[in-house]
């Protein structure tokens, strides 16, 4: 007895079933296609997500806030907070890991977006001593001009001279001509609200003392002429965009 051809079924079906399969096949093409491209251009803190907006124009190159004209006031986004480092250590020291990660990932989206959305925008202002200086290199979250490292200064009084405290800051001092040369280790970083508007990009912790203390790594956003307290000045311009595959924070 010869077996049947197994053709013979697939000829039996009616074109309606071959035409419903197709558009069933269509749908959950474009059902799928739709769901990549909502994900890659809903995230721009995911580094190929980044890139492609960049290249199709879904996302504007860093901006470099600068002077208006009018009134020669540097015109920035209006932040959420200003802070010192006291301030600063009490609102983030019961974080937990988790609630940092989120914090830092809302941080970094509201810098890449030249802050069209200010959520958690904070300046901190204060002094810091210096305690480390390199330069940003292609390796880096921002790929050129200088990262100094910093622990934070406060005085117990108006008249008192400033004591160390246990907050740590690395400022990412985006510029063309900066040097590790224009900050010396000992020196003093001041962070002014109206001329620097550093903003917080991260938040974490590192070791002190056998405990564990805030470190934050923190961005100047008005495009301005620096003095630092000793070496030239240079300019703070922030590059187009931003490598995120470079850690942060910059320094270890």
């Amino acid at each position: 007895m010869p077996f049947p051809d197994p053709d013979h079924y697939g000829r039996k079906r009616p074109p309606i079933f071959w035409w419903m399969l197709a558009n069933v096949l269509a749908i959950a093409f474009a059902i799928s296609a739709w769901i990549v491209c909502l994900n890659l251009f809903r995230d721009p803190t995911h580094p190929t997500s980044y890139k492609l907006m960049m290249k199709v124009g879904r996302i504007d190159p860093l901006e470099s806030f600068t002077r208006e004209k009018t009134n020669d006031r540097v015109k920035v986004p209006d932040p959420q907070k200003v802070q010192t480092p006291q301030q600063l250590e009490i609102q983030f020291q019961s974080y937990s890991n988790s609630d940092l990660e989120a914090i830092n990932q809302e941080l970094k989206r509201a810098y890449l977006t030249n802050f069209k959305k200010p959520k958690f925008l904070t300046y901190v202002t204060g002094e810091f001593r210096i305690i480390g200086v390199k330069a940003l290199t292609e390796e880096d979250f921002l790929a050129s001009g200088v990262v100094v490292k910093a622990q934070a200064l406060v005085r117990p009084d108006a008249v008192a001279d400033p004591i160390p405290y246990p907050v740590f800051i690395e400022c990412l001092f985006p510029s063309q001509n900066a040097t590790p040369g224009s900050f010396q280790v000992g020196n003093t970083l001041m962070l002014e609200k109206n001329r620097d508007c550093a903003a917080v990009l991260n938040v974490g912790t590192t070791e002190f003392e056998d405990r564990s203390a805030l470190f934050l790594t923190l961005v100047p956003l008005a495009a301005v002429e620096y003095t630092p307290e000793e070496g030239e000045s240079f300019k703070i311009t922030p590059p187009r965009m931003a490598n995120l595959e470079g850690s942060l924070p910059a320094f270890p």
